[in-house]
């Protein structure tokens, strides 16, 4: 699939990008506004080149498990300079969460948004839940430290069970629905892929 007719939207321009994020601050000593500029933007040809790395059924990295290890890949090889990488893998980048949206709406892909959606929330959840607890916490903070651990636990496990409640309704469709699906990104067992 081409992917290229990404680049005639907004999100895909890199003057339009960075004009939204720059934004206004207080009056210098001049009196004139100053200005805080993004400091996540980058070269947009390159950010469109990590999306369909990482996210279209037909990348070389589409077999990779492990989204980390794909989002990884695909920053080195589409040449995603260090300094932005680590708000990427932390989904902190507003100009990637944008074009990933306008990625999702132009391929209609809304199911398979919702799946890579929550399995970027569980990876969140989990690591909240491996961090160890500080043992120099005040008895309150502590127990504040575990409940927050337990509920992360429990968002996690829920978020797995939806995953799987989808992927199941996905593969039990209609034999009209699973013909609008077949040129998605649901053919051959790649959300089956996704979610393990």
């Amino acid at each position: 699939m081409d992917y290229t007719g990404l680049l005639k939207y907004p999100e895909f321009d890199y003057d339009t990008v960075y004009e939204k994020y720059t934004i206004e601050a207080d009056e210098n000593e001049a009196g004139e506004p100053s200005m805080v500029f993004p400091d996540f933007v980058f070269d947009t040809k390159i950010a469109h080149k990590y999306l369909v790395l990482v996210y279209s059924p037909e990348s070389e990295y589409a077999d990779i498990k492990d989204l980390s290890e794909r989002k990884e890949l695909a920053m080195k090889k589409s040449g995603i300079e260090r300094k932005y990488r680590k708000k990427i893998m932390t989904n902190e980048n507003p100009m990637i969460g944008d074009m990933l949206t306008r990625f999702f709406r132009v391929y209609e892909d809304f199911d398979y948004e919702l799946i890579i959606s929550a399995k970027e929330a569980l990876i969140t959840l989990l690591e909240v839940v491996r961090k160890p607890i500080n043992t120099h916490l005040q008895d309150d903070k502590e127990r504040n430290a575990v409940k927050a651990k337990r509920e992360c636990f429990d968002d996690a496990k829920y978020i797995m069970d939806e995953i799987r409640k989808m992927l199941a309704e996905l593969g039990s469709k209609s034999n009209d629905a699973k013909e609008s699906v077949k040129s998605s990104v649901f053919q051959g067992g790649f959300a089956e892929k996704l979610a393990e």
